[in-house]
C-alpha cells in the first residue's frame, strides 16, 4: 500500500493558495505542503487496515534553522527547533488503507518556506486490522512515530513530490487472533506530485450501501457520485433490481414500490461528460422482505468526530410495533448508546477508531420476531 506526501509550492495562477515571490525586505516565498494518502494492494487474510494519524511534521535544515532563530526573540518551541507541523485535513484523519484504491486522496495541506528540509515524520494515533469477514481489533504498534531523513528542497514556484511506499505483506504480523503487530515496513521515493483539481478528481461512486425494504413499501434511495465532470448518467451495469424498482438514469434515484421478496445483487455503473468518458461501479445487494415481515431497511450510518455530538436512526419495517432495539454483538463506539423504544444511536463520542457492531430489533407480536443489521461506525479526530 501507498502512503503519498505531495511537497507542493502553489503556482500564482491558483486564487485561493497564491505564494508570490518574497517582496524586497521580507523573508522568502512559501510553498503548500500536501500529504497524500494512496492505495494499498489487498492481502488475503488482512481486509482492512485502519490508520488514524495523530501528526505530520517535516524538518528544515540546521544552517537555516539557526539563522532564522537569530532573527527570532521568541521563546523556543518545537518549530523553532525545526520540527514544522502540518495542518491534516479534518475528516482524513483515519482511513483504510485497503480501501483507496489507487487514490491519492490529501491528508494534509500546510504552507512551508521555501528552503531546504531534512526529514519528514508521521506519529500514528492508532491501527485497527480486521481479519477475513471478521470485526477490527486493535493492533500492537510498538513505535508510533515513523521518521525518514530524506532531503528535499522547498522552491518558490516549483512542486517537489515525496512518495511513501508502505509494504502491507512485510508491515502486518498477525500472531494470532488476538495478537496483531503492526511494523510499517515504508520506502520513500519522489514522484510525480498531484495537481488535479476536487472537480476533475477521478469518478467515484460516493454512496456506500442501499436499504433493504418491504414488499408493498414504497422504496427510495438515492445514488451519489464525486469527481469527474458533472452531469452523471446512472445505468446498471449487471444484475437487476428488484421487482417494482427503477433507476432514475439523470438523478440517480432508484424508486417504486417492491412486489416480491428476495436478495438482489447489482453493479451500479455511473459515466460522466468528460471526454473521453470516465467511469465507476459499485455492487450493492438489496434485501425485499416479504409483506409484513419485520427487517431492519437501514444497512449504514454516518460516521462521526471525537467529542462532538453524533446521532443517527435505525429503521425497521413490519412485524407488529411497538420494537425494541439492543445490540446483539459487537460494541458501539465510546460514549454512543442506542434507544431502545426509538432505535435512535445517539451521544457524544470519546475515542477515535472503528468500531463495528450488530444491532437487533424485536417487535411485540406473540411469539416475537426479530431481525439483526451489522453497521459499522468510523469515529475521526476532531
Amino acid at each position: 500500500m501507498k502512503i503519498g506526501i505531495i511537497l507542493v509550492t502553489v503556482l500564482a495562477t491558483l486564487a485561493m493558495l497564491v505564494v508570490g515571490c518574497a517582496a524586497p525586505g521580507t523573508t522568502e516565498a512559501k510553498g503548500t505542503l500536501q500529504v497524500m494518502v494512496t492505495d494499498a494492494p489487498p492481502e488475503e487474510e488482512v481486509t482492512s487496515i485502519m490508520v488514524t494519524v495523530e501528526s505530520v511534521a517535516v524538518h528544515k535544515a540546521v544552517a537555516e534553522q539557526e539563522q532564522e532563530q537569530q532573527q527570532s526573540t521568541a521563546t523556543a518551541t518545537d518549530e523553532e527547533s525545526g520540527w514544522l507541523p502540518l495542518d491534516i485535513l479534518e475528516g482524513k484523519e483515519t482511513f483504510d488503507l485497503l480501501k483507496i484504491k489507487g487514490i491519492e486522496e490529501v491528508l494534509a495541506v500546510t504552507e512551508l518556506e521555501a528552503g531546504k528540509y531534512t526529514q519528514i515524520r508521521m506519529t500514528i494515533d492508532n491501527v485497527q486490522v480486521k481479519l477475513g469477514d471478521g470485526v477490527l481489533q486493535d493492533a500492537t504498534l510498538p513505535s508510533g512515530t515513523l521518521k525518514f531523513t530524506h532531503p528535499f528542497d522547498i522552491v518558490g514556484g516549483e512542486t517537489t513530490a515525496l512518495l511513501f511506499d508502505f509494504d502491507a505483506e512485510k508491515s502486518v504480523n498477525v500472531a494470532g487472533p488476538n495478537n496483531i503487530i503492526v511494523k510499517p515496513v515504508i520506502k520513500l521515493s519522489m514522484t510525480k506530485p498531484q495537481t488535479d483539481e476536487p472537480s476533475t478528481a477521478d469518478l467515484i461512486i460516493t454512496t456506500p450501501s442501499l436499504p433493504n425494504g418491504a414488499v408493498g413499501v414504497t422504496y427510495n434511495a438515492t445514488l451519489t457520485a464525486n469527481g469527474g465532470s458533472s452531469p452523471y448518467t446512472w445505468s446498471i451495469d449487471s444484475g437487476t433490481l428488484p421487482t417494482g424498482l427503477n433507476l432514475d438514469s439523470v438523478t440517480g434515484i432508484i424508486s417504486g414500490t417492491p412486489t416480491a421478496s428476495g436478495d438482489s445483487t447489482i453493479t451500479m455503473k455511473v459515466s460522466d461528460n468528460s471526454t473521453p468518458v470516465e467511469s465507476d461501479t459499485k455492487e450493492y445487494t438489496v434485501t425485499i422482505a416479504a409483506s409484513g415481515v419485520l427487517i431492519i431497511t437501514t444497512t449504514d450510518v454516518a460516521d462521526g468526530v471525537e467529542n462532538t455530538a453524533y446521532n443517527a436512526t435505525v429503521v425497521a419495517l413490519g412485524g407488529t410495533s411497538p420494537y425494541t432495539w439492543s445490540v446483539a454483538s459487537g460494541n458501539l463506539p465510546d460514549g454512543l448508546t442506542i434507544n431502545p423504544t426509538s432505535g435512535v444511536i445517539s451521544g457524544t463520542p470519546t475515542k477515535k477508531g472503528k468500531f463495528e457492531f450488530t444491532i437487533q430489533v424485536t417487535d411485540s407480536s406473540s411469539p416475537t420476531n426479530s431481525d439483526t443489521q451489522q453497521l459499522g461506525i468510523q469515529i475521526s479526530g476532531n
